[in-house]
């Protein structure tokens, strides 16, 4: 079949309404004669008959009424899909794909400056680990770990992602921790999301290695499927968990968690910012990104891989 010019289904639309040449003439400011030469070659393009022309008046064929009724519900959609849009690319409003783990501990506890700092700005929040695919998911930007992003778009980097174990301050005290391979003796709290590693104790596994301890089973430890988990159980004092540099930050800086050992496993991961190129010069996208990097600079300067002045 040959292609079928958009402007004449637009054209058979109106006519169709109006079951009128002239009146949908008139609406397009087109002459009765070009409106009915432009049907006469829909019809030929189609290989169908849409109107029947009657001496003063038309009528539309079956054909020709299943084809209005179709076209009046989709240029509807089209319409209420553009006015969606219009709003969305002046809107303040911006859904965010955050994981869980960030969410709670991080970013939540940070909500308050940024509300502060950009009073007009609305995020929604979806909290999942999984990729983003931002075109299914409706997701405008997102904070992702690059483990488990590969798609395209803008990328900007935002914080080392290092590994290292904490637990509370009575429990270090209680246990006498001094040197690595006394983990052999104390309960282990293990974060075992399986979006990072083929193992679920690969983790631990590796830090052990770096910090030469032998004779160490993460594997007869707890485990959970999120890492905020595990460090509320090494906050609560229920063991040693492998923290994330965002996620345990403020519990040492504010006294409830401590770093027992100095080794820190460091393989190059971050936590990254991420969205559309068609977002990214969006004010709202802007004023987040502006807040994040900020932000991940305050909070550890030299975990922090983009500063405020390389946004500049």
């Amino acid at each position: 079949m040959k292609s079928i010019p958009l402007s004449g289904l637009g054209t058979f639309a109106i006519a169709a309404r109006h079951l009128s040449f002239t009146k949908a003439a008139q609406e397009m400011h087109l002459t009765q004669g070009a409106v009915s030469q432009q049907m006469r070659q829909l019809e030929e393009r189609l290989g169908l008959s849409l109107f029947i022309r009657y001496h003063r008046r038309l009528a539309l064929t079956v054909a020709g009424a299943r084809l209005a009724v179709q076209l009046n519900h989709s240029f509807h959609d089209i319409n209420e899909l553009i006015l969606e849009l219009q709003e969305e690319e002046t809107s303040n409003i911006l859904t965010v794909s955050v994981m869980p783990s960030f969410a709670t501990k991080w970013l939540i506890p940070r909500l308050g400056n940024l509300q502060e700092a950009y009073p007009d700005l609305q995020l929604r929040i979806q909290a999942n680990d999984r990729e983003v695919n931002f075109q299914r998911d409706r997701i405008d930007v997102a904070i992702v770990h690059s483990h488990v992003h590969h798609s395209k778009g803008h990328i900007v980097p935002l914080m080392k992602d290092k590994v290292f174990p904490v637990c509370s301050p009575a429990f270090a005290q209680s246990r006498a921790l001094a040197e690595p391979s006394q983990l052999a003796q104390v309960p282990l709290l293990n974060d075992d999301s399986e979006w990072r590693f083929s193992s679920p104790y690969a983790e631990w596994e590796k830090w052990l290695l770096l910090a030469n301890a032998k004779g160490v089973k993460p594997s007869r430890g707890i485990s959970f499927n999120r890492g905020d988990l595990a460090v509320q159980a090494a906050i609560a004092g229920q063991g040693v968990a492998l923290g994330r540099t965002p996620l345990v930050m403020d519990d040492i800086q504010q006294g409830r968690l401590v770093m027992p050992f100095s080794p820190v496993l460091d393989e190059g991961h971050a936590y990254l910012f991420a969205c559309p190129d068609m977002q990214r010069q969006r004010e709202p996208v802007q004023q987040l990104l502006s807040w994040l990097v900020t932000e991940c600079y305050q909070y550890s300067p030299e975990d922090a891989l983009t500063t405020p002045d390389d946004l500049n």
